[in-house]
């Protein structure tokens, strides 16, 4: 593990001049170097630190109409002679992992609705009243989680105000995973939540609207997804939501 803000690795973005002995020494123990950039200093630096490395880029996202993005990035391996396992094994938690769930589940209870209504853009959010609604509709009175990361304050603030809404607000990815594991559904848009609730197993719903499920849905056993046709996600109507939910429920 190499941090990226350290002055030798900040060295390979300038495209040419000398590479950083304590660079060079990390990478000698290397045969292959996955790169996934399109960046041509970078490449170019890589190229230079570990010259005698087999050098294997890959541009980060999907071309259009290409393979699901978790297979893109994983068929670099491809290259060095390998195949990415399909399909990914499902994490599990260690007994430290589980014991910090624990609380969590406890308060929850079996069975437990998850919803998370947040993601890296507010164009990939459904309505925040709309996620309220589907709570109050689901629910039943009992327990729920509402998930709220660092920039999810405003798409969480309806759903957090709703009687037995139970608050996860910045836990470890890993014990929120172990918490997951156990819901009877998860609702969320097209986020990094909706990927960890998928790797630990639990039945998800995905909302998508920009962009595109063929090449970043969740990937999991108990996936769903729910597409506005017109990339919208305004466009997702409750009545649907709520249907497709029962039936996963």
């Amino acid at each position: 593990m190499l941090p990226w803000e350290a002055a030798s690795v900040a060295g390979l973005l300038r495209g040419g001049g000398d590479v950083a002995p304590e660079l060079r020494a990390a990478l000698l123990a290397f045969e292959a170097v996955i790169a996934y950039t399109a960046t041509e200093e970078l490449l170019h630096g890589l190229a230079r630190a570990a010259a005698h490395a087999r050098i294997v880029a890959r541009p980060p996202p999907p071309p259009p109409g290409g393979p699901h993005a978790a297979l893109w990035l994983a068929e670099s391996v491809a290259a060095l002679g390998a195949q990415p396992a399909t399909p990914p094994p499902l994490l599990v938690a260690s007994e430290a992992e589980a014991e910090q769930a624990r609380p969590w589940l406890e308060r929850l209870g079996p069975d437990f609705l998850a919803v998370h209504p947040g993601s890296g853009s507010p164009r990939k959010n459904w309505p925040a009243q709309r996620f309220a609604a589907l709570a109050e509709l689901l629910s039943a009175r009992r327990p729920w989680l509402v998930i709220e990361g660092p920039a999810d304050a405003e798409a969480a603030a309806p759903a957090a105000l709703l009687p037995s809404v139970v608050r996860a607000r910045e836990l470890p990815p890993r014990v929120l995973g172990a918490v997951l594991a156990r819901a009877g559904l998860y609702v969320g848009n097209d986020s990094g939540i909706s990927h960890l609730a998928a790797a630990w197993g639990a039945p998800v719903l995905a909302l998508f609207g920009p962009t595109d499920p063929s090449q970043w849905a969740p990937v999991g056993s108990q996936v769903r997804v729910l597409r506005a046709g017109d990339g919208r996600m305004e466009s997702l109507e409750l009545k649907d939501v709520v249907r497709a939910a029962r039936e996963m429920l």
